[in-house]
């Protein structure tokens, strides 16, 4: 029968080479001691796939879970696995296989060659002693016990003796056997004694019982002696609950349950290293070649547990992993951090006036040179050319005044509201909340007055970038509506209404224009009718009028003069210095929003008249997207968002920007995970199956946002992602898009915003 199969084998291979045909795909069968959901067998099983999937073959992965934790082996358990293998695998030619832990192994080397022939066989996680025909190799799992005693007795120098912990199975007596024969047998340094021949009742009762100076070692204890079997994550935390003393482990899953730490192994490292060796035989390399390996340990230690049993963090050994480790200099730093952002947002707040001072000096030296060039005109048009000057020169010295003012205001909220905060001894939280509230609402008015800058310096130099995108046009309309009517509640305006008109049969009208701009251009005018009227009405919306779409803010404010409608569009000119005064503003919005409609291909005007209100009306190309369904839209209004047993990492490297997303979170009934860098994002999503959602900042260290995007969407293409960035651009969304982003916010992060988008993914 196998020469037959050889010889059809064979055939095949001469087939696929003769006409073309690929030969590189591999079958893998990775066999598991225990069952799906052990972490010590997900962690391996983890690292054996990833290794896989790096590898330049097209691998079809088999997956098989003996289970032998809840099931304990028979004769009757081996056989119903034999046949069930023997059917299963009869047609499928395995090119290498991989298992993990003992009971996988002794099966293998009992029934590998019946059910699938001398296939090459590597092995990982094995404590107990096997012969190994030249066929096999693989990862010997080596527990550190002198270093971890070492470790134990340096950390807890007054220790009255280490308890033992090792349950009496197949592994357990293998590691009870290496631990007393090969380590402690001829080792007479420390004071020890097993603990194995329990029921769990009694084994709790005993450490419940333990001297105050002892310490436990932890190895394997999932069996006991009725036959009972309990989870490692069962057996931590009842020895955790029921003892005293600290304890230590021998295994990093054991870590986050409770235990100090250790000198641990890792089963991913384990599962990893298997895989990287089955690549190599795929290779070609001559397995008699490839010597068995041993699994490596590293420090690693919870902060909690540390702190708990009053553990030094500088007794520890050197490159030691801490995990839990929380935001110490934060809150033991708190008035510092408030000062130095205060003076972060000041220097950028210098940096912007520098850059507008800088952009005036230029203009003006422009229109000096202009002047001499005019010297030569007639005394009129030398007259008119004087005059022009003066009142250019006079706009520009009255907005410079008037951003220094614009600029100060929300400074000096800024400043003097963080130092009051500072020196407070004893501050209510409901003054402390109002402080905070002005310090908020004047970093957002900074905010957007450097924006307004940006802008009209792009116009000006002719860099303003457009994104035109399909969007639906009364989603716009409504999410307007709904921000102004907050707007005006919080002026304090009750006397006013805010009225949204939507004049178009489908309710689902879909456009192709700039959004973004088009919302830029109606806030503008809404938030100044807003500004300019104390009662009666706001009202805004659009019209189709042949090929364009016409909006309007029609407000029943003070209105303006016929003068003022001329010069209200132009830069640095507002109505007049005592509307500049009582109203604030500096001057450039109305520019800003001229230029935007003009780069969109519109015009865009005034209707006033002086104490009767007035309308401003805007007009741009109007592209309806063809082919497009119609139907009734629902807005859902959120009022808490909530996501039970979602997970979420947050890939970040300020540690403030951490917080202060886990506090927008923090009524979200969500995990989180954290990264500081590109390169630990992308462990945490290959390792971890429980990730539901991830916040990618763009701008880390070792590997950015954007790259570690693309490596995570490789593995898993379906987790989403949301970017955080810093750079206001729009043209840079089609990059980070493009890296495999689902979607993005711009720091500084609006929370309904951040939550609304989080809530587009995990409630689907």
């Amino acid at each position: 029968m196998k020469s037959k199969h050889l010889i059809i084998t064979t055939a095949i291979i001469v087939f696929c080479t003769l006409f073309g045909y690929s030969a590189d795909k591999k079958n893998v069968l990775i066999i598991n001691s225990y069952h799906k959901g052990l972490k010590w067998n997900d962690d391996i099983l983890s690292g054996i796939t990833y290794g896989l999937n790096e590898s330049e073959f097209e691998i079809e992965i088999y997956i098989e879970f003996l289970d032998s934790k809840r099931f304990l082996e028979t004769k009757e358990y081996d056989q119903g696995l034999y046949k069930l293998f023997l059917t299963k695998y009869k047609e499928v030619d395995l090119d290498v296989i991989i298992v993990s832990d003992d009971f996988a192994l002794s099966f293998m080397l009992a029934q590998r060659d019946s059910i699938f022939g001398p296939v090459p066989t590597v092995f990982c996680g094995i404590n107990n002693p096997h012969k190994y025909p030249n066929t096999y190799t693989g990862v010997l799992e080596n527990i550190e016990f002198l270093d971890n005693f070492k470790l134990i007795r340096n950390l807890h120098p007054n220790y009255s003796k280490i308890y033992i912990i090792v349950d009496d199975t197949p592994t357990g007596n293998s590691i009870y056997d290496r631990a007393y024969r090969l380590n402690l047998l001829t080792n007479e340094e420390f004071r020890y004694e097993f603990l194995r021949n329990y029921t769990f009742k009694e084994l709790f009762q005993r450490v419940s019982e333990l001297e105050e100076n002892a310490v436990i070692f932890l190895t394997a204890f999932t069996q006991d002696r009725n036959g009972d079997y309990s989870s490692y994550k069962e057996i931590v935390s009842n020895l955790v609950n029921y003892t005293k003393v600290p304890v230590y482990g021998t295994w990093d899953f054991y870590l986050d349950m409770g235990i100090v730490g250790g000198k641990l192994i890792k089963g991913f490292e384990q599962g990893y290293t298997a895989s990287k060796m089955a690549v190599d035989i795929l290779k070609g390399k001559n397995l008699n070649q490839m010597e068995i390996r041993m699994s490596k340990a590293e420090y690693q230690f919870d902060y909690n547990a540390l702190k708990e049993y009053k553990i030094s963090k500088r007794n520890l050994p050197d490159h030691a992993q801490i995990i839990n480790r929380p935001f110490e200099f934060i809150f033991e730093n708190k008035q510092q951090t408030i000062f130095w952002g205060v003076i972060f947002i000041l220097l950028l707040v210098i940096i912007v006036t520098l850059i507008t001072y800088i952009i005036y000096r230029k203009k003006k030296i422009v229109e000096i040179r202009r002047y001499n060039k005019s010297i030569e005109l007639n005394n009129e048009k030398l007259q008119i050319a004087k005059e022009k000057a003066e009142e250019s020169d006079r706009l520009k010295s009255a907005f410079l005044a008037n951003m220094s003012h614009e600029l100060r205001t929300p400074m000096n909220g800024i400043i003097g509201f963080s130092k009051l905060i500072i020196d407070a001894n004893d501050m209510s939280q409901e003054l402390l909340k109002k402080y905070l509230n002005i310090i908020h609402k004047s970093g957002y008015i900074l905010l957007n007055l450097v924006n307004d800058i940006i802008d009209l310096s792009k116009i000006e130099s002719m860099q303003l970038k457009l994104n035109y995108t399909k969007f639906k046009l009364n989603e716009l309309i409504d999410e307007l509506h709904g921000f102004f009517i907050s707007e005006k509640e919080n002026t304090g305006k009750n006397d006013l209404e805010i009225i949204a008109k939507k004049d178009y049969a489908f309710k689902d009208l879909m456009i192709y224009s700039d959004s973004n701009r088009i919302r830029q251009v109606l806030y503008n005018l809404i938030h100044n009718a807003l500004k300019f009227t104390d009662k009666g009405y706001i009202k805004f919306g659009y019209h189709i009028e042949n090929d364009n779409l016409k909006f309007f803010v029609e407000d029943t404010g003070i209105g303006m003069s016929d003068v003022d409608k001329k010069i209200i569009f132009e830069r640095f000119r507002q109505v007049d210095d005592k509307t500049t005064r009582r109203y604030g503003g500096s001057g450039i919005g109305l520019t800003v929003s001229k230029g935007i409609i003009e780069n969109l291909k519109g015009k865009i005007w005034v209707d006033s008249q002086k104490g009767m209100g007035s309308t401003f009306y805007f007009t741009i190309p109007f592209n309806p997207v063809s082919n497009q369904k119609q139907q009734v839209t629902h807005v859902i209004n959120h009022k808490n968002y909530k996501w039970p047993g979602k997970t979420i990492l947050i890939v970040e490297d300020s540690t403030v920007s951490y917080e202060l997303l886990t506090k927008f979170l923090k009524d979200a009934q969500v995990s989180f995970l954290y990264a500081t860098n590109g390169e630990e994002a992308i462990k945490i999503c290959t390792e971890n199956v429980q990730v539901d959602l991830v916040l990618m900042d763009i701008q880390l260290p070792i590997m950015d946002g954007l790259e570690a995007t693309s490596i995570i969407k490789k593995h898993k293409p379906e987790l989403p992602i949301i970017a955080q960035t810093a750079n206001a651009m729009e043209e840079d969304r089609p990059n980070i898009i493009s890296a495999g982003c689902d979607d993005y916010v711009s720091k500084p992060i609006n929370r309904i915003e951040l939550l609304q988008k989080i809530d587009n993914f995990l409630n689907q």
